[in-house]
């Protein structure tokens, strides 16, 4: 109650409703559904689990086995993102309904994670700088529509946690800009140093940053000593980058206590080496600016072209022009994009349009910018138009209003605008069909499973990670080799390590690009020779190789079973041994049939192999050409008292009515429109059938 000077009292105003309400309206409650309908896209097109060597390619599958199992990926050993990776990995297993989802389908999730947080960080910056909430959330989708932005997103890769820092230290800088206090600069220093850890083209920003705080205008005119200030700031700035940069240090911690547990890059324990792979000189070779004039025209088409594909022409437009508009912040935003556009033409790499994604990030924030000024004075011009005299009117509920309608109306043209681009980037980047890896580890799986020791000969960047995971997550007693090491390795050294695996008895598995791209000329040349024999295992990619001459004993370390010889040819050819097996795989459970075949006498023809259910044709999915090298036998290559293994498929579609079934085993050949056979044997089915639960 209030008191007047005769005595009485009066009541107070009371608080309306509007008044309760406009706290909880100024909070960014668009943003739940903005990222309601990302975290949903990037969802609906992950990779189901590992990612493929084909679709995806380069370092995915890679940064997926070294950041869920304390690996060390290429250099520059991205040490900040393989240590948060890593926990975030296991924080995720502690969680109800996902301690059962795959590790490395994690790390995949990680850069959603951060890319979600990168959008948030999009809007925040927007709407700190236009104060227009349209204008921020058509920044921030417009970011997450576009393709590389979206593909980094549902990818392992180090390109989404690089556009957080980036859109981090812009939002930092501005409210550090408009709040001096001293936790918002450290916690600026720490992103920078957080960027040094990661990603090479975050070096941008703490040159950036210093040019910035050194020209950018102070909005208290009574700071005393701008120069003593500039310096202090520069120095909690760097005091502070220097912490995240202790993660360097897990390089040779890995290096040390990671050797033959998962995949090493490098021996980073070696502090030539440690520097090598810090500094990614490797990599340096690779930056080759234009020399002509011509030259520069092109590559900036280029790059041009690049970018118009990610927001349009229109919006890259519209994008330059609102950082300039930005004016106290374009000190700010101006030397990445002039560095990035240095970086788009001169740097040459497969990936380049991944490493441009804080390019696009900064000019999608121009474009927010943009609009948020275009709103403002279409609002004010409207609200010019229409003449009241109420000045009350005018500014609690005329301008907000104006605001409301121009806001709805941009947000419903960007929408109808984007969506058919957003619809199209949607089919180009989905991968949730994508198992070729995942089919290529249960394959491994199945050999390893057999029990003979198993080596697998692989390419770094496309099938290892694969051999690494079934071996490190999975527990298979599989020795990966890295193609790459075998290449360089004296030739000598690495012929005596192959030579050694054989007289272990061990299988020996090369990936078949490794031998069609030629990568250990020894090999090939061994092959084209007849020094070694290439076999086909049943998948695609994945060949065996066969010591000439073969072996003539039967593997010591599989539950084989004998039977009597001399089936086939009039005793030419037999199998005598076979062992079964149950093989769960992501299309159902297999019964794979495992023959050992023998030569007894010298046989000039190939001949065809087929197995057939007997008594349980609705029991078991037959093929009739499923046999070694995907149908055939090489008898012809193969030399008397040589044993090759055939490897059989057949899906079980009645596990329970197994028993009673059996194998039927054929030899023919195709002679026209017949189909001669040359002998067959029944194997009986003998594995216990509740292995398929």
């Amino acid at each position: 109650m209030m008191t007047p000077q005769d005595g009485s009292t009066q009541p107070a105003h009371p608080i309306s409703i509007w008044q309760h309400l406009k706290p909880i309206l100024r909070w960014p409650w668009e943003l739940i559904p903005l990222l309601a309908l990302f975290g949903w896209l990037y969802r609906q097109t992950m990779p189901p689990g590992i990612s493929s060597w084909l679709v995806e390619g380069w370092d995915s599958a890679m940064l997926q086995i070294t950041g869920s199992t304390w690996g060390v990926p290429h250099s520059p050993g991205y040490p900040f993102y393989i240590i948060l990776s890593n926990l975030f990995v296991r924080l995720m297993g502690l969680l109800p309904g996902l301690a059962d989802t795959s590790v490395v389908w994690r790390v995949s999730f990680w850069s959603t994670i951060t890319s979600l947080l990168a959008l948030v960080f999009i809007y925040l910056t927007v709407q700190k700088l236009t104060r227009d909430r349209a204008a921020a959330i058509i920044a921030s989708s417009l970011l997450g529509i576009s393709f590389i932005f979206w593909r980094a997103a549902i990818m392992a890769e180090v390109y989404s946690l690089n556009a957080l820092i980036f859109a981090l230290t812009y939002w930092l800088a501005i409210t550090w800009d408009r709040d001096p206090r001293a936790h918002w600069l450290i916690a600026l220093g720490l992103t920078l140093g957080a960027g040094l850890a990661h990603h090479r083209t975050a070096f941008i920003l703490p040159p950036t940053i210093a040019l910035w705080v050194a020209l950018k205008r102070p909005k208290q005119t009574n700071i005393p000593r701008r120069g003593k200030n500039v310096l202090c700031c520069w120095l909690i700035l760097a005091g502070t980058a220097l912490i995240p940069l202790l993660t360097y240090l897990y390089l040779p911690w890995a290096a040390q206590n990671r050797i033959g547990q998962t995949w090493i890059y490098a021996d980073t324990s070696d502090w030539n080496t440690f520097w090598f792979v810090v500094l990614a000189r490797e990599w340096w070779g690779l930056v080759n600016p234009p020399q002509t004039f011509n030259g520069w025209e092109e590559a900036l088409k280029e790059l041009w072209r690049q970018q118009a594909g990610q927001m349009t022409a229109a919006g890259v437009v519209a994008g330059v022009i609102g950082l300039f508009a930005s004016r106290r912040y374009l000190w700010l935003f101006g030397p990445p994009v002039l560095a990035f556009i240095f970086f788009g033409v001169s740097y040459h790499v497969a990936d380049l349009d991944s490493m441009l994604i804080p390019l696009t990030l900064t000019l999608c924030l121009g474009i927010g910018i943009f609009i948020g000024l275009i709103g403002r004075f279409l609002v004010c011009r409207l609200a010019k138009l229409i003449r009241t005299q109420d000045e009350i009117f005018r500014g609690s509920w005329l301008v907000p209003a104006l605001r409301w309608i121009m806001a709805i109306a941009l947000l419903l043209g960007v929408y109808f605008l984007f969506r058919s681009p957003a619809k199209a980037n949607y089919q180009a980047v989905n991968l949730s069909g994508d198992w070729q890896a995942v089919d290529l580890v249960e394959e491994v799986v199945a050999v390893a499973e057999a029990g003979t020791p198993l080596t697998i000969i692989g390419q770094d960047n496309s099938v290892l990670p694969d051999f690494i995971y079934s071996k490190v997550v999975l527990g298979q007693p599989i020795e990966p080799l890295s193609t790459t090491n075998l290449s360089r390795m004296p030739e000598p050294i690495s012929i005596t390590l192959l030579q050694d695996r054989f007289q272990q008895g061990r299988r020996i598995l090369v990936d078949i690009e490794t031998i069609q791209l030629g990568f250990i000329p020894w090999l090939n040349e061994a092959l084209a020779t007849g020094q070694v024999f290439l076999a086909p295992t049943g998948h695609p990619y994945l060949w065996e190789l066969l010591p000439r001459p073969m072996n003539s004993v039967l593997p010591a370390h599989e539950p084989w079973q004998q039977i009597p010889p001399d089936q086939f040819l009039d005793g030419q050819l037999s199998i005598i041994a076979y062992h079964q097996q149950i093989v769960h795989k992501r299309t159902g459970c297999f019964l794979r049939l495992t023959l050992f075949w023998r030569e007894d006498q010298k046989i000039e023809d190939d001949y065809y192999v087929s197995v057939q259910p007997l008594g349980g044709e609705t029991v078991l999915d037959k093929n009739d050409h499923l046999a070694l090298m995907r149908g055939y036998l090489p008898t012809s290559q193969m030399h008397p008292g040589e044993i090759v293994r055939d490897e059989i498929d057949l899906m079980i579609r009645q596990p329970m009515a197994l028993p009673g079934v059996m194998l039927v085993v054929n030899l023919y050949q195709v002679q026209g429109n017949q189909f001669p056979t040359f002998g067959e044997v029944t194997l009986p089915i003998t594995i216990d059938p509740e292995g398929c639960k």
